[in-house]
């Protein structure tokens, strides 16, 4: 999933740098937005597993 959100953002800037248009920009930018915080959740409230 990392790497999933990397590229989009790596595209987001070449899009950006390329002179892509603004809603396709804002629209990558928000998908990747809302990733991280699924991703954030996820680490947050998974559990460790370190009993023994």
């Amino acid at each position: 999933m990392d790497i999933i959100i990397l590229f989009l953002l790596l595209f987001i800037g070449l899009a950006m740098w390329r002179g892509a248009p603004r809603w396709l920009v804002l629209t990558c930018w928000f998908g990747a937005l809302l990733l991280m915080i699924g991703l954030f959740r996820f680490h947050v409230t998974s559990s460790l597993g370190l009993s023994l």
